[in-house]
């Protein structure tokens, strides 16, 4: 099978759940013999060697801006389906490439059918009048939790059926390891207790929260340090905030972690906090379960899902400070229910979240959508 998938980026060193899971996704279909052709800006980067991929460069040198890319990308899906014909044309944003695939339909006569991919809604008045009707026009939504179905049904009124829930994977490379000590002495924490936060430095990730929770625990666990790793427009705001709590001392800021770094951030941790109030999956919450961490999770969004509560972790809501508190300091407090939660965790992922898995499921998904519309267009 041939594939078409527009895109706004794939950086091999991307901070953002939703690119990671593309070239992830992407690189793990093309070794069940997919091929893809990638429609890229000249400037993006994109993982070399990869197979099976073309990169076909779009003629801008900027990003793609969302009502941009519907009139840029419509005649260059169109320039790549005449001469290659591939058999699907994948959205892999409803708000940014699901116009575009839409419109080289109807007005190109790109003649395929159209799987679009979606984590979750993010608040705007412009759901209803894009991602809504994206959702309803193509051949299926592809997305990777139940909340991500049952959010975009309630809120937009899209019928169940429209969507195929197949969850997201973990690389293998991340497991369990020795505590690399290079890395405690260089932030400071060599012989500290460990809680890790993880991820970008955007609001929903609620880590203001997070710091007026750990200005608790700091009264009990004195010793303990806390680990933020991630980047963004905020890190000022927050460090800020840690020194009017009076916790600079006990909490790590350090800002952008590489993707080659990251896993002796997973292997210095004695825990993973993760208090966001919004997820369509939680790539770090997996890929810290996949290192044999127990977790202290929001009970909102996707996260829920990822685990079983009191077996492989906590499960807190991301505004009751206590709850957050009491979690951190039981888990920091006893070794046993750390190591079982953690083993439990790590077998769960090997069961359910691999991306040779989220890629066969995906990959069955595109057959399937692809033998019906032949199947409508089979002359009686």
């Amino acid at each position: 099978m041939r594939i078409c998938t527009p895109h706004c980026g794939l950086d091999p060193e991307t901070r953002l759940g939703g690119e990671m899971y593309e070239v992830e996704v992407l690189r793990e279909m093309t070794k069940r013999g997919l091929v893809f052709d990638i429609l890229l800006a000249r400037h993006k980067t994109y993982p070399d060697g990869v197979p099976n991929w073309t990169v076909h460069r779009l003629p801008i040198g900027r990003g793609l801006r969302w009502p941009i890319a519907a009139f840029v990308l419509p005649p260059a899906i169109r320039r790549v389906y005449k001469a290659t014909r591939f058999d699907l044309l994948r959205a892999h944003s409803l708000r940014y490439i699901g116009p575009a695939a839409l419109a080289a339909r109807a007005w190109y006569g790109v003649d395929v059918p159209i799987v679009a991919h979606h984590h979750h809604l993010d608040p705007s008045w412009l759901n209803p009048l894009i991602e809504g009707r994206v959702m309803r026009a193509v051949e299926c939504v592809i997305v990777g939790s139940e909340f991500a179905r049952r959010q975009a049904s309630e809120e937009l009124g899209v019928p169940t059926e429209q969507f195929a829930v197949v969850p997201y994977g973990v690389d293998r490379a991340l497991a369990p390891g020795p505590r690399p000590e290079a890395l405690a002495r260089r932030l400071g924490v060599a012989g500290a207790p460990i809680v890790l936060f993880l991820g970008s430095l955007e609001p929903r990730k609620n880590l203001a929260f997070l710091l007026d929770v750990w200005h608790e625990v700091t009264r009990m666990r004195g010793e303990a340090k806390l680990i933020v790793a991630g980047g963004g427009p905020r890190l000022g705001e927050l460090r800020r905030r840690a020194r009017a709590l009076g916790i600079e001392a006990s909490v790590v800021f350090t800002g952008h972690v590489p993707a080659a770094e990251k896993l002796d951030y997973y292997r210095l941790a004695d825990m993973l906090v993760f208090p966001s109030t919004l997820e369509g999956f939680g790539l770090v919450v997996a890929e810290a379960m996949s290192c044999g961490l127990p977790v202290l999770i929001s009970d909102r969004g996707s996260l829920p899902e990822l685990i079983v509560p009191a077996a492989g972790g906590l499960v807190a809501d991301p505004t009751d400070r206590d709850a957050f508190v009491r979690g951190i300091l039981t888990l920091l407090g006893d070794a046993t229910i750390r190591r079982r939660f953690g083993t439990a965790n790590r077998e769960r992922v090997e069961r359910l979240y691999r991306w040779d898995v989220c890629a066969a499921a995906t990959a069955r998904v595109y057959e399937e959508v692809l033998e019906a519309w032949r199947a409508r267009r089979r002359p009686r």
